[in-house]
């Protein structure tokens, strides 16, 4: 019986292993990172509310972005370098043509409108400019940049053929 002197000791260990093993096992982990694309979008502050900033009244749609580009200059050059402007995607190399191609609702039959050659003005409403009535439309003019297709905060704003309010 000398030899089980210090089996009590014995007897401890295994107990505060059975009861710590579950705490340990259980125990609420680190956040797991989200699959949520937003969660890694910074917060921004408020914007700042327009109204007794911008007086009308304006003469066209796009006297309203040259407006908007005095206080933000390089608006319309960021929206004109999306495909949200131009309606083609980046180019891109094919084997069947010798340039390299860019595609996209400007240039492709798609399942909304069908193609924008055949209805010019009706297509065109969506865009996020004003007058794009034909092929002829100049992609390079930053006043033809509509602001408040994104930015309008009223609820009524209402874009009618090739894009104009």
């Amino acid at each position: 019986m000398k030899d089980f002197k210090y089996i009590w000791v014995i007897g401890l260990i295994v107990t505060v292993l059975l009861v710590a093993a579950p705490i340990v096992i259980f125990s609420p982990k680190e956040d797991a990172p989200s699959d949520d694309p937003w969660s890694y979008v910074p917060e921004e502050a408020g914007s700042t509310n327009h109204t007794s900033l911008i007086q009308g009244p304006f003469e066209s749609p796009n006297e309203v972005t040259e407006t908007c580009l005095t206080c933000h200059p390089d608006a319309a050059e960021q929206v004109m370098a999306t495909s949200h402007w131009t309606w083609l995607s980046d180019t891109v190399e094919v084997d069947w043509r010798d340039e390299p191609v860019a595609t996209g609702k400007a240039n492709l039959i798609n399942n909304f409108c069908i193609g924008v050659q055949s209805n010019w003005t009706g297509c065109t409403k969506c865009h996020a400019g004003y007058g794009w009535n034909d092929a002829s439309f100049d992609f390079s003019d930053e006043t033809a940049v509509d602001c408040l297709a994104c930015h309008d905060q009223s609820g009524a704003y209402v874009k009618g053929p090739a894009g104009v309010p």
